[in-house]
């Protein structure tokens, strides 16, 4: 069995999920923000091959005792980037900290697809984005996480196979997906 390594990005302070601020006092979006993390790491520590789950943030947070690489600010594709070099070869996973509804199901679903063919990402709901990204054949690959990042990840492996299922699609960055995750079960 393959043995996964995760990396969890888990944004810290008061910038995060700023596209709530309408609705979301920045104490409500900073609760939002570790439930959604807590969630992501929970289910990821239900889900069978996956050896280890680190956390890329600002700071240690104190409820994590688990692996932890800090974020030195160099952007997020460069920190992604740096900690795959320390990977080597191994089968990695990069997962998003904001998907309220995902399941071990889901994340399962995604590793198989990459076990059988070498790399697997998870699309946002609008099909632009990417929420996951699994790597087991060790291929080369410069991460580009951000606006249209499911083009520019597929464009690096044209044959990748892309899955959009709803607790890896459904991440939480506006209101409305904030509504449709409610919608959908989440009662955050």
């Amino acid at each position: 069995m393959i043995r996964w390594h995760a990396l969890v990005p888990i944004k810290q302070g008061g910038n995060g999920k700023s596209r709530l601020a309408e609705i979301l006092s920045q104490a409500e979006r900073e609760a939002l923000s570790l439930r959604m993390a807590s969630r992501v790491l929970f289910e990821l520590g239900r889900c069978d091959g996956i050896s280890d789950i680190t956390i890329l943030s600002t700071e240690r947070p104190d409820w994590w005792s688990g692996s932890w690489v800090p974020d030195a600010g160099q952007g997020l594709n460069s920190e992604i980037n740096g900690w795959r070099q320390t990977r080597g070869t191994d089968e990695i996973l990069i997962i998003h900290a904001d998907l309220p509804l995902l399941q071990a199901e889901d994340v399962r679903h995604l590793l198989d697809l990459a076990e059988a063919e070498g790399i697997a990402l998870a699309t946002d709901l609008a099909g632009e984005g990417s929420n996951a990204l699994a790597i087991a054949d060790g291929r080369p690959f410069e991460f580009r996480f951000g606006p249209g990042s499911r083009g520019l990840h597929a464009a690096q492996s044209p044959e990748m196979t892309v899955v959009q299922r709803t607790g890896l699609s459904a991440d939480i960055d506006a209101l409305d997906d904030l509504k449709f995750a409610r919608e959908h079960g989440f009662t955050g």
